[in-house]
């Protein structure tokens, strides 16, 4: 049910709710989805042949688990020029963000007279991608907001599993995929493609990072093999938060919050303003654009609003940022009189979007920007996907004789505090006529 609460007014329980969204559920999922794993551990491509069998209802052979090039030129085939060519835009776009977005490959600076330190970057050795789909749904988008900072990065190799869509896969998906550059494409989805690629199988390379979206029980998945494989920005079911005081147009208000409830029940979407007057108006507006909605993807909407999501009045524009803020959304909406004077008070959200022209909907495709963003209150302490995901950093030091001796004590005084007497060694013995050292 779509509802308007006043904040002031609000349960701890529908606070509670709203600000957990569909994350509530995902200990149940981690159970459930425990054996998937373990048994695609254990038996490999058998296992994920079964699963995907079950699951999907396709059945493959093991030589079908991997995309081939006649598989690409045939996805080529198989997509409309405009698609393709949609799908040109946004690489070129969210490449040309990356490339800028990349840090310098190394530096140094003179720490001290004698001590010469810098930072390095290294690209990862092998990592994989998730790219959710499926016959209610797909997401060749994602392929290019995990692909593109992976290659900018500099990434030695790409793998990439999606769901065996009707035996083939999503053609769009594949045709990203090639375009991007992704190196090896697996026909495999769910909770068993984040067990493949965290342990590998006799097709699937183990990687050494997994990132990309999905629904809860990826989502569980990813929390069941954190301790083998490093994970990217939790990005679980898509949700939106919309900001608006009475200067923004109800309905716009509305259809950004609709455009991420769409995605599935367990999506979350909040609409928080200042006037009770607006918040009817904006309700009105959704009741009318949700009728505008495919009966499928109107159930989505309505489950996410309703159980996750709804309408908040709040007191006043602070207090309304202060709620933004303790939410921590995937996508911020910004729609007051002055967007960017608003954004000077936010700390936490995974992408802002300014005013009532930046549709968050042309930010999930093709602005530049990464949509792959932490969900769940996440954005409190992660951020976007980025080329930061692919790389690694380590420091390099140079010191001369002159430069150790000037810190010799230094160092000699915190190995006798810690009690680190071959800590303490390594420093004398290169000044052994100094500190009396015989061997």
């Amino acid at each position: 049910m779509l509802r308007i609460y006043e904040l002031d007014k609000m349960t701890e329980e529908e606070k509670e709710r709203i600000l957990r969204r569909a994350e509530v559920d995902i200990e149940a999922a981690v159970e459930r989805v425990r054996p998937v794993v373990e048994d695609v551990r254990r038996r490999g491509d058998q296992a994920l042949l079964e699963y995907t069998k079950k699951f999907d209802g396709v059945d493959l052979t093991p030589e079908q688990l991997e995309v081939s090039k006649e598989d690409i030129e045939r996805a080529y085939s198989l997509v409309e020029e405009r698609v393709v060519e949609a799908i040109r835009v946004a690489v070129k776009n969210v490449t040309k963000f990356h490339k800028a977005q990349m840090p310098k490959e190394r530096w140094f600076i003179q720490v001290d007279r004698g001590i010469m330190a810098g930072q390095f970057i290294s690209p990862l050795r092998r990592v994989g991608i998730y790219v959710p789909g499926s016959v209610k749904g797909v997401l060749p988008s994602v392929v290019v907001m995990l692909g593109v900072p992976a290659k900018v990065a500099g990434v030695d190799e790409v793998v990439m599993c999606t769901p065996p869509i009707k035996g083939f896969g999503d053609p769009a998906t594949l045709v990203a995929a090639d375009m991007v550059g992704i190196d090896r494409i697996f026909r495999v989805g769910g909770a068993q493609a984040i067990a493949a690629m965290a342990y590998g199988t006799q097709t699937v390379p183990k990687v050494d990072k997994i990132v990309g979206p999905g629904g809860i029980y990826v989502s569980a998945a990813k929390r069941v093999v954190s301790n083998v494989v490093a994970l990217g920005t939790p990005a679980g079911p898509s949700e939106i938060l919309v900001l608006a005081d009475e200067s923004a147009p109800p309905e716009l208000v509305a259809v950004d919050a609709l455009s991420e409830a769409e995605h599935g029940a367990d999506s979350s979407s909040v609409i928080v303003t200042t006037s009770m007057s607006h918040a009817e108006k904006i309700l009105e507006s959704l009741k009318k654009l949700m009728n505008m909605l495919p009966d499928w993807r109107r159930e989505f909407a309505e489950s996410a609003i309703g159980n996750y999501g709804g309408i908040i009045v709040a007191k006043n524009m602070d207090e309304a940022i202060e709620f933004a803020n303790e939410y921590a959304a995937e996508h911020l909406v910004i729609m007051t009189e002055n967007p960017f004077e608003t954004v000077q008070k936010i700390r936490n959200a995974g992408a802002v979007f300014l005013g009532k022209y930046s549709a968050c909907a042309a930010g999930c495709y093709l602005t530049g920007p990464n949509s792959i963003l932490p969900t769940g209150g996440y954005a409190k302490s992660y951020s976007a996907t980025s080329v930061y995901d692919f790389i690694k950093f380590f420091s390099v030091e140079f010191l001369t004789r002159e430069g150790l001796e000037s810190v010799a004590d230094a160092v000699i005084a915190y190995t006798n505090y810690e009690r680190y007497p071959g800590h303490q060694l390594a420093v004398k013995l290169r000044f052994r006529e100094k500190y009396g050292i015989k061997i």
